[in-house]
């Protein structure tokens, strides 16, 4: 059975596409979203579809982008199709929302799709996603600590979206590609280790494949299959759940404590997890931890007890019922920001002051490889006569040298976002000082120090960014510093 055979029975499998369907291809010039082009195009007949083109420029790579652009039109117009082509600013966006290049290119391309699509009067946006992809999202989640929603991966139909390459591997999408004579563009961003995705394809993956299971990514794919369907099982027993547990009034929600508590962990924790988002609206940011010690306020002992929950979400043990209610508003907290002088000092609002000192670096730290996390007060320190030179708590040591001045020093905005030393990857910022048990009062009170380009560098006396840690290549090393950042100290992680 050839490529394009196997493509239309997972399309029908799925149900993703009927006669008379506009759908939009989104088309990036790669060979997975060119040869799913030229499928779609090949089966439209069969199919009763009609395709539209669809390419962002994300105006990242200069000439390299603009001649994507062009090879995308030059192949629309080779098939006859028509096409959109826009392009966004994502750097701008990315510093406006404070986001990662990655998260930002994907939501502004995300918005492109469903604009375009509407455009075009199509029901359906193909991506091209494949089957490697799906087994590095599979594995990503798993390394991150997720359930059974995570390890489903990614769905081949979520509204308007659609994924009709997920069932094939890169190299067949690759060989389809040269008998074809598409000639796709190469993204050399894809081979930056700098991204957990592409160290997952380029390293991890493969390592797993040879040393462990050859067929790794079947098994995950499997595992993905499996855990989508008991996920949608388990999501309807829930809701089920819910709606004979739940009572809804005056902005409340009550849970029948003896209910919750009977019920089976598995649906128990969904049954919180859909409470909470009736009020807080996004059933993601609560974590495990605070779902169980939810289901413990529902045995019979813990009449009384409350419990503060993320989105100022409060619940209470009130005799037979677990209520969930909006708590009151925190006190509100004056945003203050100011031009850190480099190197020099900087007065802060508390009456503290941050001081920015610039030294040469002379190696790295003694028993810790280049570029590993380390523990403890002296992390990413300076190094004198071969040993590290001893940070004090409230220090930090930093690649001068890859930081784009100047710097500023403020207190947290909601939505900010910190990739921590060692942490291997993004994160809300709120999630990190959750993760190290900083106090909720004290922390708008820790200094944050940021670069030119809006990047988290330090979160004063807790950690420092991936991206500006010191490094064997390190030649000019800025010694942050300042007094008492928090009355919690903690242990870097």
């Amino acid at each position: 059975m050839d490529l394009q055979d196997r493509v239309q029975q997972y399309i029908v499998r799925h149900r993703m596409l009927a006669p008379g369907m506009g759908v939009l291809v989104g088309v990036s010039g790669g060979p997975d979203s060119v040869a799913l082009l030229d499928i779609l195009s090949a089966l439209s007949a069969d199919l009763g579809i009609s395709v539209t083109v669809a390419h962002l420029n994300h105006r990242l790579r200069g000439a390299e982008a603009e001649a994507d652009a062009g090879y995308v039109r030059r192949l629309a117009e080779k098939l006859a199709l028509p096409y959109v082509v826009e392009e966004c600013d994502v750097s701008a966006f990315r510093k406006a929302e404070r986001l990662s290049t990655q998260t930002a290119a994907r939501e502004l391309r995300y918005r492109f799709f469903v604009r375009a699509a509407r455009g075009a009067g199509a029901q359906r946006v193909a991506l091209g996603h494949h089957a490697d992809d799906q087994a590095q999202t599979i594995l990503h989640h798993f390394l991150r600590g997720t359930g059974p929603a995570g390890l489903a991966g990614m769905a081949p139909v979520r509204g308007l979206f659609i994924r009709p390459l997920l069932g094939l591997r890169r190299r067949e999408i690759e060989a389809y590609c040269r008998v074809r004579d598409l000639d796709p563009r190469f993204d050399p961003s894809n081979l930056d280790p700098v991204y957990t995705r592409n160290r997952l394809r380029a390293e991890l993956l493969p390592l797993l494949e040879t040393n462990y299971n050859p067929n790794l990514v079947t098994a995950l794919l499997r595992l993905g299959e499996i855990c989508r369907a008991e996920n949608d099982y388990l999501a309807a027993q829930a809701e089920t759940a819910f709606q004979r547990l739940a009572v809804s009034a005056d902005g409340a929600v009550r849970l029948d404590a003896g209910g919750v508590a009977a019920l089976s962990p598995a649906i128990g924790r969904r049954v919180v997890r859909k409470a909470w988002s009736e009020l807080a609206g996004d059933p993601g940011a609560l974590d495990f931890d605070h779902v169980e010690r939810v289901l413990e306020l529902a045995r019979p002992e813990a009449c009384g007890k409350k419990l503060d929950l993320p989105r100022r979400i409060l619940v209470e043990r009130q005799a037979a019922g677990l209520v969930f209610s909006l708590g009151p508003n925190p006190p509100e907290t004056v945003p203050w920001c100011y031009g850190l002088v480099v190197p020099g000092r900087t007065d802060l609002p508390d009456g503290r002051r941050i001081t920015a000192e610039i030294r040469p670096a002379r190696g790295t730290q003694a028993g810790h490889p280049p570029g590993a996390p380390t523990r403890g007060a002296h992390l990413s320190g300076p190094v004198r006569a071969g040993r590290p030179e001893t940070l004090q708590p409230g220090q930090a040591a930093v690649d001068l040298e890859v930081l784009t001045l100047p710097l500023t020093v403020r207190n947290r905005r909601p939505g900010d976002v910190f990739w921590p030393q060692g942490a291997g990857g993004r994160m809300k910022l709120k999630e990190f000082l959750i993760n190290n048990k900083v106090p909720r009062p004290e922390r708008d009170r820790i200094p944050l120090v940021f670069d030119g380009e809006g990047r988290l560098v330090w979160v004063a006396g807790h950690r420092i960014a991936e991206f500006c840690k010191l490094t064997p290549r390190t030649r000019s090393v800025l010694v942050l510093s300042v007094p008492d950042p928090g009355p919690a100290r903690f242990e870097l992680c």
